[in-house]
């Protein structure tokens, strides 16, 4: 069992597209276009990412999203905590709810230990050191996109004409019937 989610990892990607303070803002539509995750879900993160003051969020003309704090400043255990909760930081490797140190299963011991030194891991890490790697490495999809990309804006489909009614028949001009001849 992994302690991060899937979610977490999403969130580091979707950050690492994001300029420092003080930057240039970046709509949440370019980074769902650069990382391939869907608008709705990147929007929610957004806002559970701004919710704890990881990124700014700002609407309207010249808005979109910037960091809160410098890259190198952000490390990876802030960014799991901010989706995930601390939660996944007592979850037993065997998924026992009541596993603890006073009720250890068998992996108890174990995996404690391994949390403990991941999530020391996870506080090393900065955003700035992942932003570097995937730059560099070029073999992530979102490594591929980060040059800054324009993005056609959408235009509003014109609303379709009334439909045009079928021309009415013309009407048979009356025949003028001669009176009956009596014989």
């Amino acid at each position: 069992m992994l302690p991060l989610s899937q979610s977490s990892g999403y969130a580091v990607l979707a950050m690492s597209c994001l300029q420092d303070p003080g930057g240039k803002p970046t709509l949440v539509v370019d980074v769902a276009a650069r990382t391939g995750f869907p608008r709705p879900y990147l929007s929610k993160m957004i806002h559970k990412l701004a919710k704890v003051g990881l990124v700014m969020a700002k609407r309207g003309n010249k808005g979109g999203v910037v960091l809160a704090l410098a890259a190198k400043e952000i490390t990876l255990d802030l960014i799991a905590e901010a989706v995930d909760g601390s939660e996944w930081r007592n979850q037993c490797l065997l998924g026992f709810k009541d596993c603890s140190d006073e009720r250890a299963c068998p992996s108890h011991t174990f995996w404690k230990a391994e949390r403990d030194h991941i999530h020391r891991c996870l506080k090393d890490i900065s955003l700035e050191e992942i932003r570097t790697f995937e730059q560099a490495s070029r073999t992530w999809r979102l490594a591929d996109a980060l040059p800054e990309k324009k993005l056609k804006p959408r235009v509003k489909k014109a609303a379709k004409p009334a439909a045009k009614k079928a021309p009415a028949k013309a009407a048979k001009p009356a025949v003028k019937k001669a009176p009956a001849k009596k014989v």
